[in-house]
């Protein structure tokens, strides 16, 4: 077994190497998620980062049966300050797996920085957006 030198040896995950970095934590970033639910709609509220690494979790909970179910599913994204490519993949599914099934969906609140990468792709055409999500409530009923 070949030991490393003293200079070559890994620091451990979370921990500061000696120019002062830290380096990350094996864990990632979490999503937070909270759910109200009426008697015709569900609205998530969903707080941090929406990327590879939390887009999973944010699906089994917005694919889940009892979400599946609700006439109308409203993302509250003013937590949300970034997402990624897999987050505007699951945005689009989303869409187009309720419409298909005579279900509504929509985004509310989005920051600036989620709003302009909507804007980028172009999905601002595509996906129901609302200022806030008493708008999305209103508008939907």
């Amino acid at each position: 077994m070949t030991l490393p030198h003293d200079h070559e040896a890994a620091q451990p995950q979370g921990s500061a190497p000696a120019d002062g970095a830290l380096l990350p934590t094996p864990t990632g970033p979490t999503l937070s998620l909270v759910s109200r639910r009426g008697a015709r709609h569900a609205v998530v509220v969903v707080e941090g980062p929406i990327d590879y690494h939390t887009t999973p979790q944010l699906l089994g909970h917005l694919t889940s049966k009892e979400m599946q179910e609700v006439p109308l599913l409203v993302l509250d994204l003013s937590k949300v300050d970034f997402c990624d490519s897999s987050a505007l993949g699951a945005f689009v599914d989303l869409h187009r797996r309720r419409t298909q099934a005579g279900r509504g969906f929509g985004l509310a609140g989005t920051q600036p920085e989620v709003h302009r990468i909507l804007e980028l792709t172009r999905l601002t055409t595509v996906l129901p957006l609302y200022a806030t999500t008493q708008q999305a409530l209103a508008e939907s009923s």
